[in-house]
């Protein structure tokens, strides 16, 4: 056999293999201590930034919010979804520290499910916890994460879904598309999240759910199913879009106010808060409306601005660490190293929510391209799933094949559409060397599957008989 067939058939051995390690990743590992390690790094990290910054970020905008809780007016200038998420955690601790609490909570169990999911712990010898761990510290300690977390903005749950939304329809593809009632009822409900927190997210929703129907449908899901994660979906959606009428939401209002640094304002809660009140000429009507800095003057509160402002106002820092357009590239990179080790096109699914969201911003001037930082995060720990496998590729020794010519066949019994394919000839020996299923069509026009491997079908002995005639 030549070299350039040699290296062929190892680079299709390798691509088979690595193809069906994305496929099927693990779905069934149990929650253990890894698990519980992941959920409480950014518990303790993100929750240290909350109780410097206590009650946490308020801008403006925020004030403007809690403003409307307090008075039982709400308006279309934020999301009735994220209001009444807001109201449930004032109930149950009156500070506005209860949001950011929830709100780290939240991030935590997405993070630690994605980590779940994308981890074998049944491997003794895997280091694939290892790298999930030391990737979540660094995630961690990166301070836009931690300030967002405990930021008072619609936005930042908003993200959360979309991250989670990107995580679900990875595990849609690894599945081949063949959803169970859980997976169609978690797709459902992150759909009708989304569009219910953020103002222009029933776009993202409904362009995402006609995307992952079709990707249903190709995938031959049966039509059941189909009806199913549909009407989960659109039930949803619906029950969230009334809301605004149950509450009797204003149509108008505006949540855009003048800030010189919206961060700085947003950790100084007094300036934030007498911003907002003298634009509308009102007071506080509730204690949680009173809330100030309360370490604002302590050494602690300004050791850990400084180290946030060293991120924020240091251009190469805040490029690599900030910038949204630098985690779009990488993502982008990454989705493309993905693909030419795996050859599976659909990896590419998993970024259209975010593509869509940030269409959106574009075409509304929103600033809201958080979720750029947090699907790129996704993709990572991705690719630390892949990575041993990917080093177990390289290191494995290819099994020996013998150095003769092949012998070209492209004729297949009649009925049949031929497919090349290429055996190699040794001394009435014959190696079939040809890794994937073919589907073919009879004459009678039925599909059947012919599995070629290692000369493993019928036909293939067929066609190794004519060979062996032919040259007697």
């Amino acid at each position: 056999m030549t070299e350039e067939l040699k290296k062929s058939c190892e680079t299709q051995n390798q691509l088979y293999t690595l193809k069906n390690i994305f496929i099927h990743m693990n779905v069934n590992s149990k929650f253990n201590y890894r698990d519980l390690i992941i959920f409480i790094v950014p518990v303790l990290i993100f929750s240290l930034y909350l109780y410097i910054y206590n009650p946490g970020v308020l801008t403006a905008a925020s004030f403007s919010q809690l403003h409307q809780i307090a008075t039982g007016k709400f308006t279309g200038a934020y999301p009735i979804l994220h209001t009444l998420i807001e109201i449930i955690c004032l109930k149950i601790y009156a500070s506005p520290a209860s949001i950011g609490a929830f709100q780290i909570v939240v991030f935590s169990l997405i993070w630690m499910l994605i980590c779940n999911y994308h981890r074998d712990d049944s491997k003794s010898d895997s280091n694939e916890f290892v790298l999930q761990f030391f990737v979540t510290l660094i995630i961690c300690l990166i301070p836009i994460n931690a300030v967002y977390s405990i930021t008072l903005s619609s936005n930042i749950l908003f993200s959360y879904a979309i991250l989670f939304l990107c995580f679900l329809i990875k595990v849609m593809i690894d599945r081949n598309g063949q959803i169970g009632n859980k997976l169609a009822i978690a797709l459902g409900v992150t759909l009708a999240f989304i569009s219910g927190l953020n103002n222009f997210g029933i776009f993202i929703s409904i362009i995402s759910l006609a995307l992952i129907i079709a990707y249903l449908f190709k995938k031959n899901a049966s039509r059941d199913t189909l009806i199913k994660f549909g009407v989960i979906t659109v039930a949803c959606i619906f029950l969230i879009t009334a809301l605004g009428m149950i509450y009797h939401v204003d149509g108008t209002g505006n949540s855009n106010f003048p800030a010189n640094d919206a961060f700085e304002d947003g950790v100084n809660l007094a300036n934030a808060k007498n911003q907002f009140f003298t634009s509308v000429n009102d007071v506080p009507r509730e204690n949680f409306e009173n809330s100030t800095s309360a370490n604002l003057k302590t050494d602690k509160f300004k050791s850990l601005n400084s180290f946030v402002d060293l991120t924020r106002e240091n251009i190469i820092l805040d490029g690599l660490l900030n910038s949204p357009i630098v985690y779009v590239i990488l993502s982008i990179i990454l989705l493309g190293f993905i693909y030419f080790k795996t050859n599976s096109e659909e990896i590419f699914l998993i970024f259209i929510p975010n593509l869509l969201n940030m269409i959106i911003c574009l075409a509304t001037g929103q600033n809201n391209l958080y979720s750029n930082l947090l699907v790129c995060y996704l993709i990572i720990i991705i690719l630390v799933n892949m990575w041993p496998n990917l080093n177990s590729q390289r290191s494995a020794t290819p099994a020996p094949v013998r150095n003769e010519e092949p012998v070209k066949i492209t004729q297949k019994p009649e009925g049949y559409h031929p497919i090349e394919s290429e055996i190699t000839q040794s001394q009435d020996e014959y190696q079939y060397v040809e890794y994937e299923l073919e589907e073919l069509t009879l004459d009678d026009g039925k599909d059947q599957k012919v599995e070629y491997e290692n000369g493993g079908s019928d036909l293939v002995d067929e066609i190794l008989n004519e060979i062996k005639n032919e040259k007697k």
